[in-house]
């Protein structure tokens, strides 16, 4: 084999494997985004479930110090109660589409190398 074969294969070997290696970093890199996209509006979720718990306690104690009644039967606090709920739900619900993104790249990763995903592993 002269040097030239020995150069060209060389650097179709070298192409190759770097082809592979960029596959599986683009690969990381989707389910990153996938899972950082799900954290950011996880975050942004919880500012809202803050705000409104800042209402909710600025309003109670409004009408807590005009003596009003029946506090918990106020529609505006209701309403904000209602918001909480809300959003805490929709905590749960990006909790879970972040947990369930980790266990399909776990499965992929797995299918990929023929070895059992972990099950017993968590990421927190």
């Amino acid at each position: 084999m002269t040097l030239w074969e020995l150069i060209k294969k060389g650097a179709e070997d070298g192409l190759e494997a770097m082809k592979d290696g960029l596959s599986v970093f683009m690969a990381e890199a989707g389910k990153t985004s996938r899972i950082l996209k799900k954290r950011v509006e996880l975050t942004s979720v919880q500012g809202d479930v803050r705000k409104a718990f800042i209402r909710l306690g600025s309003l109670t104690y409004d009408l807590h110090s005009r003596d009003e009644k029946e506090i918990l039967d106020h529609g505006d606090v209701k309403g904000l109660i209602a918001e909480v709920d809300g959003y805490k739900a929709r905590v749960r619900e990006i909790e879970t589409e972040i947990e369930v993104i980790k266990k399909e790249e776990e499965r992929k990763a797995s299918q990929g190398s023929g070895q059992p995903p972990d099950l017993g592993k968590t990421d927190r």
